[in-house]
């Protein structure tokens, strides 16, 4: 075997020479050194002594003198006798019953061992040890025989001390233990989880001149196996073929089971492959424990390929097998596989168990689909399966997740009737259920209550109490329980100072932010840049952008990584907002820096230098009001563009930003240079092409494109009203913002993205196409930025009568509803006639937002129209294009309450949302896998709800 030959050169029988020392075992067993558990010079001396030199009493007893049939009756009734003490025996019990029997073991040891055999097979070990140590102290003959039998109902019986303690008897009883004494023995070890003390067994065999067999070397791999040793149990399956032990399929399934444990999903599967080139056939042990190997590796796709191949390997799958198939979908986040493998095993004839329903349970859970968890929950009783606490933690969960935080009290409140007990991942999930149902006195209630019910709250429980203070705008209690979480004797984390810090931010209580940052870095946490993050915000809101720069680090931050991009990005909306910029190019050159030192992927640095030099040009021309719409860069700032992009495919293939710079790549590679149409088609085709490929393409091209630019044009903005032009929030790319700027000749268009490094790509494209004196692309979020846009529009149209705002805005992100209400408060739309366009709104399931444009109470004249992804014609979309009548009425209606179901639909858009953009990677493959139907769920609900494309 390769990968056996590979790991000999471990040397892990080796390594565990040096590590255990020869007394591990009597240190283990709780005996003295040179001493047995039976120790004393009078019982060696009998044991010493053969049944002859013993003798007989002088009057013998009734069973010695009886005849063959009557002591076989006799010691059946011994034998029951002593199984009727059950598992807790007292030696004198054991010692009376087993009296009358001993002049006979005398006679013939033989009885002995059927009894201590017996025993074994009912796993008694401790009345089996007592009958060993009278046997002694009665000088009847005890043999290999006996303490082989006695250690196997060690072995049986899990007391793994016990077996180790008569296994280090035997040399002061002159017994030699055998192979068979160390199999029972290690195999004890591997019960009770002692693979150290199970290897130095292993290794004392050859002192002890017995050969390991099959059954001993399978019992040492499934010791390191339950240990989560899978390189040591390797290493023995591959020695065994030196030793002249050829593994069998035991050998495999435990080293195949270790590879599980220890996450080796790809040795797993080599082992499984090599079976049959060695004349071993995989069973269901086999096939269950590969297929959990994948399940650990997240390889759910692998573990689904095994199941459908076990009927034509001829192995019948189990109980065991589905459950860990079952268990693979959920960590996959693939609910629905998970929920098909359940409806198959009663086709099977196989009856799901406590596993199966909560690996399903958890499934349903992860994909938000608590309607399923609880039907699921409550049909175990039917199917004869008692829920454990681990099936209502992930009930409860469900409904966590679900925004179900009465569902989820009222099974908190039913464990006690089905006699079990909420433990701490219990309370954890109820808080924060009440968390995210804006529930924060009754998350306190349940943080209070935790003493009583004999739970100790750690730091998960109080972050999720910390949470749910935040979320109802409860800074002071934050810090409260930050404070009052030593006295519980629970340690905060990083994750709890976010939590206060995110409460701290929403407040504007930058004082307090600051001041826990400093406590953060003092205590070295983890999380710093989210914290500074925060800080900085909460700096931001309350004007005090010197504080922000100077009192959180980052002027200290000596490499930029990833995440410290937020922190960048509202630093540098403040210096972009406050013109200061000197201060702005050497935030932006420091980023770039990062690029080029790796931490960042490389193609973004020649992208960062041709941005920050593009702002600085353009600030020097509108500072000498030379700055024209048609502003193109100079060709010197373009050459070394071209050169830093050409080779970014190198080394942001799998890395973020890997698709917007193949993006700008392609455009700089086939449009021309200060031709907008021509870098508007390159969006396009290059969208064709992610299509294709199967990928999405994240801007408004094709359908979408058209539908924005004809609502544009019919609107004021064409008309060349005496607004200040057009307001677009989410840049990404620039996509919108230069087919908007091409198209409306003459208007501005201001554009709003969060992401410093989508910044600098949008500003690179729009300048490549010629559009940088029409265009304004700023750094930061819309929830900060859309408060200060009220003043650049005063400093732009010193000369307007009327209040100034945008003629039209275009929306193109996910928070609909926050950004109309910003907008609405803050007076930025045209009160009459504004147009007001949102992209996504079918797939987002924006009801909330769409009831208030679209619906029948709203202050807005809207159509909803049917458009399509440039990437893929048939995926369905919707895009809105509203006209104002009145802004004081529109504001009105967003304080209307929606109808129930709509409701509904927009809590589960908020749910949705949160699982796409969750951190860990697995968003892209929940829009891929759940899209198509929750968007088709969405376009229903709305329907009844008379909202859709006119016909």
């Amino acid at each position: 075997m390769v990968v056996g030959h590979f790991l000999i050169k471990i040397g892990c029988l080796n390594m565990f020479k040096q590590l255990l020392c020869p007394t591990l075992l009597q240190k283990a067993s709780g005996q003295p050194a040179d001493t047995g558990i039976f120790s004393g010079s009078r019982a060696r001396s009998r044991a010493r002594c053969s049944p002859r030199e013993a003798g007989s009493s002088s009057d013998g007893s009734k069973l010695a003198q009886s005849s063959p049939i009557l002591r076989q009756q006799q010691q059946q009734q011994l034998l029951q006798q002593l199984l009727d003490l059950g598992r807790t025996p007292s030696e004198e019990d054991v010692s009376e019953i087993i009296s009358v029997g001993l002049d006979n073991w005398r006679d013939n040891p033989r009885h002995a061992t059927v009894v201590l055999s017996s025993l074994a097979r009912n796993q008694l070990p401790r009345t089996a040890t007592y009958v060993l140590s009278l046997m002694l102290a009665n000088s009847v003959e005890a043999n290999v025989y006996h303490y082989n039998a006695a250690i196997s109902a060690c072995e049986k019986g899990r007391q793994w001390q016990l077996s180790l303690g008569l296994l280090n008897s035997m040399p002061n009883m002159r017994v030699i233990p055998d192979k068979l004494s160390f199999s029972a023995a290690i195999s004890a070890c591997e019960k009770g989880s002692q693979w150290q003390l199970a290897l130095n067994l292993l290794s004392r065999m050859p002192e002890a001149r017995a050969v390991p067999d099959q059954i001993t070397y399978n019992a040492a791999i499934s010791a390191c196996e339950k240990g989560s040793q899978w390189q040591l149990a390797l290493g023995i399956l591959s020695s065994m073929p030196d030793m002249r032990v050829i593994p069998d399929r035991i050998s495999y399934n435990a080293a195949i089971g270790a590879c599980s444990k220890g996450g080796q999903w790809q040795l797993a599967l080599i082992f499984l492959s090599q079976m049959p080139q060695v004349g071993v056939v995989p069973n269901q042990i086999t096939y269950s424990a590969a297929i959990s190997a994948c399940e650990k590796g997240g390889q759910w796709q692998l573990a689904l390929n095994l199941l459908s191949r076990m009927p034509d390997a001829r192995v019948v799958p189990n109980e065991i097998t589905y459950s860990a198939a079952i268990s693979a979908c959920e960590k996959g986040g693939q609910w629905q596989l998970a929920l098909n493998l359940l409806s198959r095993m009663p086709d099977a004839r196989l009856v799901p168990n406590e596993i199966t329903y909560n690996a399903a349970i958890s499934a349903f859970e992860k994909g938000g689909q608590w309607q399923l968890a609880l039907i699921l929950l409550s049909r175990m009783p039917d199917m004869r399966v008692s829920p454990d606490e681990i099936t209502y933690n992930a009930a409860i969960s469900s409904c966590e997740k679900g925004g179900q935080w009465q569902l989820a009290l009222n099974l908190l409140s039913s464990m006690p009737d089905v006699r079990l007990v909420p433990n701490m991942i219990t309370y954890s999930a109820a808080i924060s259920a009440c968390e995210k149902g804006g529930q924060w006195q009754l998350s306190l209630n349940l943080l209070s209550r935790m003493p009583e019910a004999r739970v100790v709250p750690n730091q998960i429980t109080c972050s999720a109490a910390i949470s749910a203070c935040e979320k109802g705008g409860q800074w002071q209690l934050t810090l409260s329980l930050l404070s009052a979480m030593p006295e519980m004797k629970v340690t905060p984390d990083a994750i709890s100072y976010c939590a206060v810090m995110e409460s701290l931010d929403s407040g504007g209580q930058w004082l307090e932010a600051l001041s826990l940052l400093q406590q953060m870095l003092a205590a070295g946490l983890e999380a710093i840049p989210q914290a500074r993050r925060m800080a900085i915000s909460a700096c931001s809101r309350a004007g005090c952008w010197q504080e922000a720069l100077s009192a959180t680090g980052v002027a200290e931050i000596s490499e930029v990584t990833a995440s410290d991009l937020d922190s960048f990005g509202i630093l540098l909306m403040e210096c972009e907002q406050r013109d200061l910029h000197s201060l702005e190019l050497s935030m932006s050159r420091r980023l770039s820096a990062a690029a080029r030192q790796g931490d960042l992927p490389l193609g973004l640095a020649a992208v960062l230098d041709f941005s920050a030099d593009v702002r600085q040009q353009q600030q020097q021309q509108q500072q000498q009001q030379q700055l024209s719409p048609g502003f193109l860069p100079r060709q010197s700032l373009l050459k070394p563009l071209f050169a830093g992009v050409a080779c970014s495919h190198i080394s942001t293939r799998s890395l973020s930003y890997h698709c917007e710079l193949a993006l700008l790549r392609y455009v700089l590679e086939t449009a021309q240079p200060g031709h907008p149409a021509t870098v508007a088609e390159a969006f396009d085709a290059f969208g064709r092409n992610l299509g294709s490929s199967g990928s999405w393409a994240k801007f408004a091209g094709g359908s979408k494109a058209m539908a924005l630019l004809a609502a544009m044009r019919a609107g004021p903005p064409a008309h060349q009203s005496d607004t200040v032009g057009v307001l677009e929030i989410g840049t990404y790319c620039g996509n919108s913002a230069l087919r908007l700027a091409a198209a409306l000749p003459g208007v501005r268009v201001t554009t709003l993205e969060l992401d410093p490094l989508l910044v600098a790509i949008a500003r690179t494209l729009v300048a490549f196409a010629g559009l940088c004196g029409a265009i304004d692309v700023w750094t930061g979020h819309s929830g900060l930025l859309i408060p200060r846009l009220k003043r650049r529009l005063v400093e732009r149209s010193p000369t307007c009568q009327s209040r100034p705002c945008f003629s039209a805005i275009f929306m193109d992100r996910w928070g609909y509803d926050k950004d109309l209400a910003l907008i609405q408060e803050h007076e930025l739309l045209q009160r009459t006639g504004g147009v007001l366009v949102a992209d996504n709104v079918l797939t987002t399931a924006a009801a909330s937002f769409l009831c208030k444009v679209a619906g029948p109470t709203a202050s807005f004249a809207s159509q909803v129209v049917a458009v399509s992804e440039v990437a893929d014609n048939s995926s369905e979309d919707w895009m809105s294009v509203s006209v104002s009548m009145d802004q004081h009425s529109g504001l009105q209606s967003c304080l209307e309450a929606l109808p129930p179901e709509l409701a509904e639909l927009q809590a589960e858009s908020e749910r949705f949302r949160q699982r796409v953009v969750a951190d860990g990677g697995s968003g892209a493959e929940v829009a891929k896998s759940e899209k198509p139907a929750f968007t088709l769920h969405a376009k229903a609900t709305l329907a009844r709800a008379g909202i859709g494309p006119s016909n």
